[in-house]
């Protein structure tokens, strides 16, 4: 059977298509447009643990070529994962297992590549289809630039609309689940790897960013409480067992930039004066990912830390196609 070969992309490296399908776009290309804030606005109830949103105008289709050179124009092709990186991750893990359980019979085993955010969606997508049928499904998965443990950068989206060094305005951030799904599991104020205190109610209250309880939601002053409680949910499935799906694969590949500031604490929250930065990718802390991965994948994963030309680009580097083949 054929070799199969599969890139998921990370936040920002989906595109958009536009009104009857005559284009695709960035995110940031559709902010240009008129109505755009209003379209890229998503809604959620508020339970949980129903992933799909209530509404979402926009349809992921394509992905940025330039930030995935040489993948895009290899031979054996890759396949690229279409999935809106607003949404919730969980939701993202499932469009992407139900997928390759209808590509099974089809040809052999998946090799995956995950881009940053689209390796919490293979997490998510292992889970739920458990070790042995994701080990019976995929092959191998190489993690590129992952923030299996959150990144500031994400916080910085939730406060100022700064995402991928580009502005979003806030109020159209704030809808975003997957957002908050990648909020740091650390203490930002205090270093304390055991404490994921922006996951806390009691946090962005004090703050002033969360309002009370049963008010409607205005999102250009706060955040919002569903979807900080959507960050809870995922948090809360993978305290134990993050990486278990994985332990029957073939390989594991774990490549991070190691080289470029990258923000790790806030001491004022919510203020940004005074981050700390440690040294990474620009998105993901280096050292502190690899020390808090479980034993077994610092034991069993191929880790490489490579000098990064940014986050958003890791996959556009030639040493980095290398060391996922």
């Amino acid at each position: 059977m054929p070799r199969r070969q599969m890139l998921v992309p990370g936040t920002g490296g989906v595109l958009y298509e536009t009104a009857g399908g005559a284009s695709t776009a960035t995110i940031f290309e559709l902010l240009t447009r008129s109505k755009a804030a209003q379209e890229l606005r998503c809604e959620h109830g508020p339970d949980p643990s129903v992933l799909e949103p209530l509404r979402n105008v926009l349809v992921a289709r394509g992905y940025m070529t330039a930030a995935y050179e040489p993948f895009a124009h290899v031979v054996p092709k890759w396949v690229f994962f279409d999935y809106d990186w607003r949404l919730d991750i969980r939701y993202s893990g499932k469009r992407l297992a139900e997928y390759l359980q209808a590509e099974a019979p089809n040809g052999d085993r998946w090799r995956l590549v995950a881009h940053s955010q689209g390796g919490l969606v293979v997490l998510a997508a292992a889970r739920l289809l458990g070790e042995e049928v994701f080990a019976r499904l995929v092959q191998s998965v190489s993690f590129v630039g992952v923030p299996f443990f959150g990144a500031v950068t994400a916080l910085s989206a939730l406060l100022y609309g700064t995402l991928l060094d580009n502005s979003i305005p806030p109020d159209v951030v704030r809808t975003w689940p997957s957002v908050y799904q990648m909020l740091p599991r650390w203490s930002i104020a205090k270093g304390n790897a055991t404490r994921a205190d922006l996951y806390l109610d009691a946090t962005w209250m004090k703050a002033g960013l969360l309002s009370e309880p049963g008010t409607p939601v205005d999102h250009s002053r706060h955040i919002d409480r569903g979807l900080l409680g959507r960050a809870r949910a995922l948090l809360q499935a993978t305290t134990t067992g993050y990486f278990e799906p994985l332990r029957k694969l073939d390989y594991i590949r774990i490549i991070q930039g190691n080289n470029l500031d990258t923000p790790f604490l806030l001491p004022q929250f919510p203020s940004a004066e005074g981050t700390v930065k440690v040294p990474g990718d620009s998105l993901v802390p280096d050292a502190f990912t690899r020390d808090k991965l479980p034993s077994w994948v610092q034991d069993e994963a191929t880790i490489r830390r490579v000098p990064s030309s940014t986050h958003a680009l890791l996959c556009s580097d030639p040493l980095v196609f290398e060391l996922c083949q």
